[in-house]
């Protein structure tokens, strides 16, 4: 049997990519979703993949996650965390408590999840895979930005430890607000490294960067 991949998001496009692809690799997949949306449907191949509602705000959700993962399949060997905030209209002088709790939840319910996966990591080692994705991270609403800014100061936290805890993470972003180009690029057989932020269009901003450079001088 193959490995165990845990994948979270799997209400949206990319989430829903990542599911696909370990299904495809005959691994066991388990696909967590936001209880207020709904998952796209994916085949279940051979009982190797199971659904999970995952509302993520509470340390207790998140440790049912890796427990209902482990006894279902045994093994949890890697957790790949889909980050793409909701895009709230309001300004923050419009929100109400209720809005605010909600967005603070999602973070919290994060957080929550990768203490659980750090302590797993401890007992068996895994691999943690964060992607970020939005397609305008410098221009989030309130409390998107909240969200994706202050999980990526997590994951930024978490690479610069890697090495000395022993820790195998890897992180996505992307420059270019394609998906599906995104997806491709994160599931690569060329693998980007560990321990550091990979980035789609990194290398193809900087080439231009350098053209544009000698175009001034």
């Amino acid at each position: 049997m193959g490995k165990t991949i845990l994948v979270t998001g799997k209400e949206n496009f990319l989430g829903n990519e990542i599911a696909q692809h370990f299904l495809n690799q005959g691994y066991q997949v388990a696909a967590a979703a936001s209880p207020r949306k709904e998952a796209a449907q994916t085949a279940d191949r051979e009982h190797r993949l199971v659904h999970f509602s995952w509302s993520g705000a509470s340390p207790a959700a998140a440790k049912n996650l890796i427990l209902q993962t482990i006894q279902n399949f045994d093994s949890l060997d890697e957790a790949w965390l889909v980050i793409s905030p909701e895009r709230e209209s309001y300004a923050l002088t419009d929100l109400g408590p209720p809005a605010i709790d909600g967005g603070l939840d999602t973070v919290k319910g994060t957080l929550y999840l990768v203490r659980e996966l750090l302590n797993r990591n401890a007992v068996q080692p895994l691999t943690l895979r964060f992607v970020f994705f939005d397609e305008d991270p410098a221009g989030l609403p309130p409390l998107a930005a909240i969200q994706y800014q202050g999980l990526r100061g997590l994951v930024t936290s978490l690479l610069s430890q890697a090495k000395k805890r022993g820790l195998s993470v890897w992180a996505y972003e992307t420059l270019i607000p394609r998906a599906d180009e995104y997806a491709s690029y994160i599931l690569s057989s060329k693998a980007p490294a560990p321990g550091r932020w990979n980035v789609l269009g990194e290398r193809r901003s900087l080439v231009n960067s350098l053209f544009s450079r000698k175009e001034n001088a």
